[in-house]
């Protein structure tokens, strides 16, 4: 079985990389660049009004528990090369060579993609869930990760935006206090 899912994953890395192998700074826009949608759209929540902020603050901490506690474990057990390390492909985008499953920027999109959804701000996480999936398409295609990486990453984005949402109440004090601060500050 683990034959059959890592030839599956090398045949759609190397299709990919092979046509985009001339797309230039758009490997690198939509590969690197547009992650940063993400904090700009939490800060236009942020923004937008006070019910918003606590869908910033969710999506923050949906983020926080995927990319740096539950992806990061995860990573440290499993320790998989990136596909680039392995050669017979293009190097499209300079990475350094670290474990790549799961996914830590699919990990954060998608938790905040979900994040979203949990909120009830639909609209917003189906665009949110369209930039995880490119990026996490190119970042296939430029052979920082195999397409299993992502949907590990895309599960464990899941995983933490549901445990967000499921203790809610709770975190609710927490977010409460930040509010508070942000207030006396003049940030909300």
């Amino acid at each position: 079985m683990l034959k059959i899912i890592q030839s599956f994953d090398q045949k759609i890395v190397t299709y990919l990389n092979d046509l985009i192998q001339g797309w230039g700074f758009w490997n690198k826009l939509f590969t690197e660049y547009m992650v940063y949608s993400m904090p700009i759209i939490m800060l236009w929540l942020w923004t937008y009004d006070q019910k918003s902020k606590k869908v910033a603050m969710r999506g923050f901490a949906s983020v926080v528990l995927a990319w740096p506690v539950i992806a990061y474990i995860v990573g440290k057990l499993v320790n998989r090369t990136r596909p680039f390390e392995l050669g017979g492909m293009h190097e499209l985008i300079f990475h350094r060579p670290t474990y790549s499953f799961p996914s830590d920027h699919a990990a954060a999109l998608f938790a905040f993609a979900f994040s979203l959804w949990f909120s009830g701000y639909k609209k917003l996480s189906v665009f949110c869930l369209a930039i995880a999936i490119v990026v996490s398409s190119f970042r296939v295609a430029t052979g920082l990760h195999w397409p299993t990486d992502i949907i590990a990453g895309a599960v464990v984005g899941l995983i933490a935006a549901y445990l967000i949402d499921l203790f809610d109440k709770p975190l609710n004090i927490i977010y409460d206090f930040i509010l508070k601060i942000a207030k006396k500050l003049r940030l909300a």
